[in-house]
């Protein structure tokens, strides 16, 4: 079975699962809910599940339905049964599995569903190619994900600039993250056979906006320290690193400042 790098996902931090939690809060339900358009019945992969805070959302939207939700950190996968269990949704499960070899017989799903997640997989292809085999024919195969994360923003420092495509670039060649993953997903369904493919675009919520949101500045506080490690490879310092941290933090927080990063839904139907 191939296997995901521990290297693929940088963002891990005892505060992780909180923050997963809270940027769900940020983007609200409603434009996930539109794209996915599900029935009542319809049973649901949520591919990448994190802390299981959209897998709930769907549950809530499929009363006769099933969700399940998937991810490979067995933590992630605790916390979201215990909230799910709170919560008392009968109709959701959680899984612990990969993405490159899903644990499901072929057909089984109605709707594949993932956000912000084919960003992180080296081996996308693949995972595509998984997400197919498991939704039956006629089911349909949708992709949430960010195109240009931090690469947009004005009035331009042009040293943070310089610097955040240095640290993309570097978090590229270490580990495939792709962060125009968005704008290629279209291709990649077509590749993968999927037809009726239908692109839609909207701000990512999280992403974008003048600074001084302090959900949003807190969200980009934790994503900077978890990855604080990576930062000083890149930079050749941990002084250099926290520089970097403070600089981008304090450009997000800014008032008079405009960050761009375009959210992209993509969805696909499997051939009858």
């Amino acid at each position: 079975m191939t296997k995901q790098s521990a290297e693929t996902y940088l963002i891990h931090s005892d505060e992780e699962m909180q923050r997963l939690e809270r940027q769900a809060a940020i983007y609200g339900t409603a434009e996930d809910l539109a794209h996915l358009a599900l029935q009542a019945d319809n049973t649901v992969l949520d591919a990448g599940c994190g802390a299981g805070a959209i897998t709930r959302t769907i549950a809530g939207a499929v009363p006769g339905g099933h969700v399940t939700g998937l991810d490979r950190e067995a933590r992630y996968i605790d916390y979201a049964r215990r909230r799910a269990q709170a919560d008392g949704l009968a109709n959701t499960e959680f899984v612990e599995g990969n993405v490159l070899a899903l644990p499901f017989a072929d057909n089984h799903f109605d709707v594949v569903w993932s956000k912000h997640l084919l960003q992180w997989v080296r081996d996308r292809d693949n995972a595509i190619a998984e997400f197919v085999r498991v939704t039956r024919p006629g089911g349909r195969v949708i992709a949430a994900n960010f195109d240009g994360f931090l690469l947009q923003h004005y009035p331009e420092d042009p040293q943070l600039q310089r610097q955040v495509e240095q640290w993309f670039s570097a978090a590229s060649e270490h580990m495939g993250f792709d962060n125009w993953m968005g704008r290629k997903l279209p291709a990649l369904f077509l590749a993968a056979g999927l037809v009726d493919v239908q692109v839609n675009t909207v701000p990512d919520r999280a992403f974008s906006g003048l600074g001084g949101d302090p959900e949003r500045r807190w969200n980009m506080q934790v994503q900077m320290d978890a990855s604080i490690g990576f930062s000083e490879k890149v930079f050749g310092s941990r002084e250099a690193a926290r520089a970097y941290s403070d600089r981008l933090l304090a450009r997000a927080s800014d008032p008079g400042v405009y960050f761009h990063c375009t959210m992209f839904y993509v969805e696909g139907r499997v051939p009858q």
